[in-house]
């Protein structure tokens, strides 16, 4: 008889560490966007500095970072993807460590989350600019296939209201295409979040690869009035002209 209440206490004892251990792996686990988690989003950003050396050489260009936003919404693990300079890469690096986002939810609670970064590296004007998150490569018309996973992305018309935009940024020449002279068009296709903020953006018509990133760039600082659907907010896919002009 008095047995019982032993195995019991021995029970509690076993279970206590399983239930902790399972917690603890849930805490660790590291999320990417979609899939029913939300990207984070940058509340501050601080601008990388240019090295000497690098000004010296007039290095310009992108450092592609991947980094893991905490629950917390202070950057964790950082490493470098695309390589630019030695100098700027580790700058680029000290710099994102000093943003601080509104973390990752997966289910409504702050998670972990895997994000791909760049940061661009110019000498006109300013010197330097980073750039927002960039969501991974993955399409979101494979991640919307997936049952009760990502909100359907809608096209204008047919019910829907486009986007319209509230803020926009004019886009800046490369050095290069200046001295080429290059004018034209780079045609965007880009889905705009409910939030107004620009999510997947893609080119569909290239004008130079220089130019191409600079229209990717810009249109990621724009900001909507998102589309609508039966009056709520909802993802909406677009086509943007992006034309640049020497006159």
């Amino acid at each position: 008889m008095r047995a019982l209440p032993l195995i019991a206490l021995v029970c509690c004892l076993v279970a206590g560490p399983v239930v902790a251990s399972a917690r603890q792996a849930q805490e660790n686990t590291i999320y990417k966007p979609g899939n029913g988690v939300t990207g984070p989003v940058v509340v501050k950003e601080i601008k990388p500095q240019y090295t000497a050396d690098a000004m010296r050489a007039k290095v310009e260009g992108t450092v592609t970072l991947e980094g893991v936003v905490q629950p917390d919404g202070v950057m964790g693990e950082v490493r470098v993807t695309k390589a630019l300079d030695p100098g700027l890469d580790q700058e680029a690096i000290k710099a994102v460590k000093q943003w601080r986002f509104k973390p990752g939810l997966k289910g409504g609670e702050p998670v972990a989350v895997r994000v791909t970064l760049e940061m661009s590296f110019t000498l006109r004007n300013k010197p330097s600019q980073p750039l927002f998150p960039v969501p991974p490569p993955a399409p979101i018309d494979a991640r919307a296939t997936a049952p009760n996973v990502a909100p359907e992305v809608y096209k204008p018309g047919n019910g829907v209201t486009a986007p319209v935009v509230v803020k926009q940024v004019k886009p800046q020449y490369t050095a290069d295409a200046m001295r080429a002279k290059v004018e034209g068009v780079v045609t965007l296709e880009c889905v705009v979040q409910p939030d107004g903020l620009v999510g997947e953006v893609r080119v569909t018509k290239a004008l130079d690869p220089g130019l191409d990133q600079e229209a990717i760039t810009t249109v990621r600082r724009w900001r909507f009035e998102p589309g609508k659907k039966d009056g709520k907010a909802v993802p909406v896919r677009i086509t943007l002209d992006m034309t640049f002009s020497l006159r």
